[in-house]
């Protein structure tokens, strides 16, 4: 049965095909047809704040109705006005229970939050039909706008992609549809026709803009200057030029207070960026009564002349009409990228909507002509057949795309994800790093998305200058890098919590950085650097407390053993899991989920934590032990059960999510979208595929919920077809699975499969079976790099910036060491046994801060073994433990005393020097002590093969430098 949400235009499509069906005599049933992936989309899905919910302003997908083409500059929509509540009302895009439009802007980001700092809505226009008394308007609009706010209601709206129709409760009918940089607008008027152009309107802040008017030719141009969305730095011109197609009758602009009939331009700037001109100046055009206008309004980010030359080469000619059919032609196109057959209509309809609003962005930001404002502010020229596409993810840093939305693009448009890395590489060399300015959310993250876009066979750009770019920026002493700490972060392997600013979580995200940087690397055939990126991928060790068995904030003096991890921050404004609680983001390690499961206890005591989480599957992140799987950092979460081997359990969740959190309302989209995210993650599970593992190609495989699916890329030839038989039928869970005619039953499959495409032919089952289960058929983890040194605790002098041994900037001094007889390689005596020094060149790791660590030693029977290392905010204890050739093990506990203090019982000070240096370039005094543990005595009888370090440490961080035996 058809819900009230399906869209509107289908349902009377519908019944006109089953009364035409009867009339010919024929069963209705006999003429109905499945719902058509365009037909199928329907924008008010996302609309509606579900109020109910525990998640702030991030309750509901803060989607749009409008007008825009896949990929497109500009986004004519309406935007809503709610009085009351500004978190549920002035939401600056659309809510679907307020009754008032604000106007209808150019361009808007779809999905994000920040409520009442969202950007876009560039030169709004409002159509008036009151009167102009003495040829003004009646009020003036920088006082207060909201007079002319616009009452509706939903009944008189249409919406399909590329088209949106309001009938205006003054009479006026507002039509919008679009091209790739140009806005076409139809007004219809019942009596008076007024357009008010507020010019200074956008969603934030302006601190300035203008407005001409040239009557003669029926074009009125013009600028803003504003910042964007999150209003956190990030700041830009645009430039709009429109022509209409009927005269005008009159016209005026206002400034301030000031309105001025028969004046053409106006303008208010200044250098201010802390003001706010917003709604201070514009225009307002009048034409004949009962007109109906058409607006053709180009829009650029370089000037008004190319705004006009947007205009002219997409539409010139072109009517209304015309333009909404050609939206709907590339509309059909991208939607057809993905043919699902089988399903519900209102499946159908949650699946294609999520596809289209997977497909709103990035955007081309470049003109006809190829001209584009890059990261440094200077007009540059796109290389011809290419698009320089900007938001890729909103507010810069790409913390959202990286998990679902940039792997869609890759699979349907191959050509726009090529575009995607070469923009991205641009931005690199435009601005000498990673993030195009402030950024909303932290990581380098953009290195991610071009790792994993470049793992599914996305290589024509240029690949070593984006290699080259993440080695140099992402090194100590990390001037280059746009990561907040990263200098802590690179030196130590961990961000200590005092540092706030969501500092656990950080070290999480920064190491899947560092793992999409270490398997570029690898794709390259840099061996040396794969080795350098994959140790710093396994820094999320340093946040796994051994004691309590969760990922957690740590403080210099050791773990905060006391933090609610069902919280995101400890009590004094130190947030340490962004947007997320310590819950969930504990599983957050897809490269190397099975150590981090061996670590949890096991795949049985994991499982039980997994299903803890799973209880519920939108918590929010107030105070949960739940999920919260409209977010980003949870996303992966349900797929953690294929490394737990019962695959069966991811579809569960999967199939609980699509039901309890997804819906065809407009509150049907349980979280903010963020440019598509959301929905992209919604498309993955339908399609019965997911890329858990960021950073690479890899797709781990839990079951489809349509019977037949193809992937037909646009500009690709790699499709992917899936065949799931029995899904229609409630057989949802995997008996079987053929990879292109192959059995297998592994639960993922490769990037290869995504570069060349391929057939998957499931076997479906109404009950769980054994597919997926054994120990084999878990995805793949990358542990490579868990046992190198992982702390930078030496530094040259005056270079102390390059290592920190203490997380307070203090690290030894190079020189001074080696003038104590430790220079790089050097032997030391302890008693009967030698220790060396090690060989590591300046801002590489020296010494391991321990988290079980394998210690390959030479084979041979010893009788003794002993530690050199030291700790800082120490002392520091822990055990390690020695591993015989037959198997065998026996422990060996350790204390080692603070550098900068006498040696704990059970050492010695090997090494004393004077002074340390800072990070600053400076030098302090004090003495400082390298010690070695008393010899542990060993079995003689038996061969050492290797030592595993202390899984951690009580107090302080332990830090040692080498192991010997003898």
């Amino acid at each position: 049965m058809l819900g009230w949400s399906t869209p509107r235009r289908w349902v009377a499509a519908a019944i006109a095909a089953a009364v035409l069906a009867s009339l010919a005599g024929a069963p209705a049933s006999a003429a109905a047809k499945v719902i058509a992936p365009f037909d199928a989309v329907d924008q008010f899905i996302g609309t509606e704040m579900d109020t109910t919910q525990n998640k702030s302003n991030d309750a509901y997908g803060n989607t749009y109705p409008g007008a825009a083409l896949p990929f497109g500059m500009v986004q004519p929509s309406p935007t809503t006005y709610k009085p009351g509540n500004a978190l549920v009302g002035e939401k600056g895009g659309y809510e679907y229970t307020a009754g008032l439009i604000r106007g209808f802007g150019m361009t808007r980001h779809s999905g994000t939050g920040c409520t009442g700092r969202f950007g876009g809505y560039e030169f709004p226009v409002i159509p008036y039909a009151g009167e102009l008394p003495g040829g003004v308007l009646p009020s003036g609009p920088a006082a207060d706008i909201t007079p002319y706010y616009l009452r509706f209601a939903h009944a008189n709206e249409v919406s399909e992609p590329g088209y949106y129709r309001v009938a205006l409760d003054n009479g006026v009918t507002t039509e919008l549809t679009a091209t790739t940089r140009t806005a076409v607008s139809r007004f219809g008027f019942a009596g008076n026709a007024t357009l008010i152009l507020d010019v200074s309107g956008p969603n934030n802040r302006t601190f300035g803009s203008a407005v001409t008017i040239d009557p003669a030719t029926r074009t009125v141009s013009g600028w803003m200057y504003g910042t964007d969305v999150c209003d956190n730095g990030n700041l830009y011109r645009a430039y709009f030029s429109t022509v209409y197609d009927t005269e005008f009758a009159s016209y005026g602009v206002w400034k301030d207070d000031v309105l001025t009939a028969g004046a053409t331009s106006v303008e208010k700037s200044g250098t201010d960026t802390g003001v706010d001109f917003r709604h201070d100046n514009g225009a307002w055009l009048t034409f004949p009564a009962g007109a109906t206008v058409t607006a053709s309004t180009g829009f650029s980010y370089v000037s008004v002349a190319n705004a006009a030359a947007n205009r002219t080469a997409e539409v010139g000619r072109k009517t209304f009409d015309t333009v909404r059919k050609d939206a709907r032609k590339a509309w059909e196109k991208a939607l057809g990228t993905v043919d699902v057959k089988g399903g519900s209509d209102e499946q159908r309809v949650e699946f294609y909507t999520a596809l289209y609003h997977s497909f709103l962005h990035p955007n081309a930001r470049e003109d006809v002509n190829g001209q584009y404002l890059g990261y440094d502010k200077q007009v540059h020229q796109v290389e011809k057949g290419r698009h320089f596409y900007t938001n890729i993810n909103f507010a810069g840093s790409g913390w959202d795309m990286y998990r679902s939305q940039a792997q869609l693009i890759a699979l349907t448009h191959p050509k726009v994800a090529s575009d995607i890395n070469a923009s991205i590489v641009l931005l690199t060399r435009q601005t000498g790093g990673w993030a195009p300015g402030a950024s909303r959310m932290q990581g380098d993250n953009l290195q991610v998305i071009l790792s994993t876009l470049d793992d599914m066979g996305i290589t024509d750009y240029d690949r070593a200058a984006a290699l080259q770019s993440m080695i140099t920026t992402q090194k100590l002493p990390a001037t280059g890098s746009k990561r907040t700490d990263a200098y802590q972060y690179f030196a130590t392997g961990l961000i200590e919590n005092r540092k706030g600013d969501f500092a656990t979580s950080r070290v999480l995200e920064y190491a899947i950085d560092d793992f999409a940087i270490a398997q570029q690397a690898r794709r390259l055939g840099d061996r040396d650097s794969y080795d350098f990126f994959m140790a710093r991928a396994q820094n999320w060790m340093n946040v796994f407390d051994p004691a309590t068995g969760h990922i957690r904030p740590r403080e210099r003096t050791g773990f905060d053993q006391n933090f609610d991890l069902r919280v995101r921050e400890d009590g004094a404004g130190r947030g340490q899991f962004n947007q997320s609680t310590g819950y969930q983001y504990g599983w957050l390690v897809p490269h190397n989920l099975s150590t981090l499961i061996a670590k949890r206890g096991g795949v049985d005591a994991s499982r039980q934590q997994v299903d803890v989480l799973m209880a519920q599957l939108d918590a929010g992140a107030y105070t949960q032990t739940g999920n919260y799987l409209s977010n980003q950092p949870a996303f992966g979460t349900p797929w953690v059960y294929n490394w737990l081997r019962t695959p069966s359990r991811t579809v569960d969740v999967l199939y609980r999510a699509v039901t309890e959190m997804y819906d065809n309302t407009p509150s049907g989209l349980p979280g903010n979208d963020d440019q598509g995210a959301l929905s992209a993650w919604l498309v993955f599970a339908y399609l019965g595929v997911y890329p858990a593992i960021y950073g690479t190609g890899t797709l781990v495989v839990h079951a489809p919920m349509f019977a037949q699916i193809d992937i037909r890329p646009i500009g690709g030839d790699a499709g992917i077809e899936i065949q799931a038989p029995g899904v229609e039928d409630g057989k949802r869970y995997v008996k079987d699975l053929r990879v292109d005619g192959d059995r297998r039953t592994a639960s993922w499959v490769g990037a290869e499969f995504v570069r060349e495409g391929g057939k998957l032919r499931f076997v479906m089952s109404a009950t769980p079976t054994a597919w997926g289960t054994g120990a084999a058929d878990v995805p793949p983890s990358y542990p490579d790099g868990t046992d190198a040194r992982n702390n930078v605790g030496t530094t040259p002098a005056g270079q102390g910036n390059l290592g920190s041994m203490d997380l307070s900037d203090w690290s030894y001094s190079r020189d001074a060491l080696a003038a104590a007889g430790a220079a790089p390689g050097a032997a030391i005596r302890h008693g009967d046994l030698t220790f060396t020094w090690p060989t590591a060149a300046p801002g590489t790791p020296d010494n391991w801060i321990p988290h079980g660590q394998r210690v390959d030693l030479t084979d041979r029977p010893a009788g003794a073994v002993s530690f050199l290392g030291l700790a800082t905010n120490g002392p520091a204890t822990g055990t390690a433990q020695v591993v015989y050739t037959d198997g065998s093990t026996q422990d060996v506990r350790l204390t080692f005393g603070d550098w900068a203090a006498t040696a704990s019982a059970g050492s010695t000070a090997l090494l004393t020097v004077d002074g340390r240096n800072n990070a600053n370039g400076t030098t302090g005094g004090g003495t400082f002590r390298v010690f070695a543990t008393d010899p542990a005595p060993l079995d003689p009888a038996r061969t050492v093969d290797a030592v595993i370090l202390p899984q951690g440490s009580d107090r302080g961080i332990m830090h040692i430098f080498d192991v010997t035996i003898g």
